[in-house]
């Protein structure tokens, strides 16, 4: 199983950071131009990068301050991953007034794999950068 990956810790807390990833107000701020979030399993979850590319899924699980899974594929630009066919699993760890992120997203092609943890690595840090702006 080919799998990318982005750990890192942000300088924001998780009740900061939560919101940020899990509405579509907060990925807005962050990663897309235009967003859906329906945060319950079952739930679509998509969004529009400034690029135009669109990606979508289906939300699996959610646990409010720790933990969001989702199926994740390109409906529109984007790479060779289609709608539904890979997961991406983001766990976040209260560290006092920081946040840990981790994102492992699964059932990539080694290619996908590889640039998928440079998409995921760039976007967390614009993640960063914005919580690190809210939370002060």
């Amino acid at each position: 199983m080919n799998l990318a990956t982005c750990d890192r810790v942000i300088e924001a807390p998780v009740d900061v950071v939560w919101p940020l990833l899990s509405s579509a107000e907060g990925l807005n701020q962050w990663m897309s131009i235009e967003a859906e979030v329906d945060l319950r399993p079952g739930g679509a979850i998509r969004w529009t990068h400034d690029s135009g590319w669109v990606v979508a899924g289906e939300i699996r699980e959610v646990t409010p301050m720790r933990r969001l899974v989702f199926t994740f594929g390109w409906e529109r630009g984007g790479f060779p991953v289609p709608r539904g066919s890979s997961v991406v699993t983001i766990e976040l760890d209260a560290l006092d007034a920081a946040t840990r992120v981790r994102v492992r997203h699964e059932g990539l092609t080694a290619e996908m794999a590889a640039q998928h943890t440079e998409g995921w690595t760039m976007f967390i840090e614009r993640l960063a950068a914005r919580a690190s702006a809210v939370s002060t």
